[in-house]
């Protein structure tokens, strides 16, 4: 299976429930554990989920905006650190 066909279908088995764990993942997906890990870190990396100690997160829209804004617009007056938004230092 193709790593962007893996993603659509990961990312829309944590839509429905976002708490799974990453064996349950990988049954859903019939793929390895490995595979699926790999997977997650893709869709984190893309701005589409967040992983913490309670699983992963689905991104809100206006979550991936800011944090696309955040990424790649070198005036955007913010930027994430840890999950938090944080205004950006100006050259001192």
């Amino acid at each position: 299976m193709k790593e962007e066909d893996l993603d659509w279908r990961v990312y829309h088995f944590l839509v429905h429930d976002p708490c799974q764990s990453l064996e349950a993942l990988a049954a859903q997906a019939e793929c390895s554990s490995t595979e699926v890990s790999q997977s997650l870190v893709r869709l984190e990396e893309s701005g589409l989920i967040e992983e913490g100690s309670g699983g992963c997160r689905i991104l809100s829209v206006q979550e991936m905006l800011l944090r696309c804004q955040a990424r790649y617009d070198q005036s955007s007056p913010f930027i994430f650190e840890g999950g938090v938004i944080r205004v950006k230092k100006g050259p001192e």
